[in-house]
């Protein structure tokens, strides 16, 4: 059930995609939980836009880490259960939200 979830979480499909971002991707109640394993999300912009990352702190509140241009990646350091979103940077529109919950997690942005 964990392994399903997470990758439902990790790689957004493009139906999901716009499925969050009619509902602006974040409706509340996502927060980063106290954790002591470390996580590493490599964020890959296959897309042919920029993508901004946000993570979401401990009272829900989006805070703004990177913009990737298209054909490029970074690795996030962060923590199983610390949330980031993804938004298409000239639009706003969420093409994902990951959760860790491995130590190591790829997202797609397509």
């Amino acid at each position: 059930m964990l392994k399903t979830t997470l990758a439902a979480l990790c790689f957004a499909s493009p139906l999901m995609a716009q499925t969050n971002s009619a509902i602006n991707c974040y409706q509340g109640g996502l927060v980063s939980i106290e954790s002591e394993h470390l996580a590493t999300i490599t964020f890959i912009n296959n897309s042919e836009g920029e993508v901004e990352i946000l993570w979401l702190n401990y009272e829900g509140e989006e805070v703004y880490y990177n913009t990737l241009q298209p054909g490029e990646s970074y690795e996030q350091a962060s923590y199983f259960s610390h949330p980031w979103v993804v938004y298409r940077a000239e639009s706003n529109v969420c093409k994902g939200i990951v959760v860790p919950f491995t130590e190591r997690v790829k997202f797609s942005v397509n």
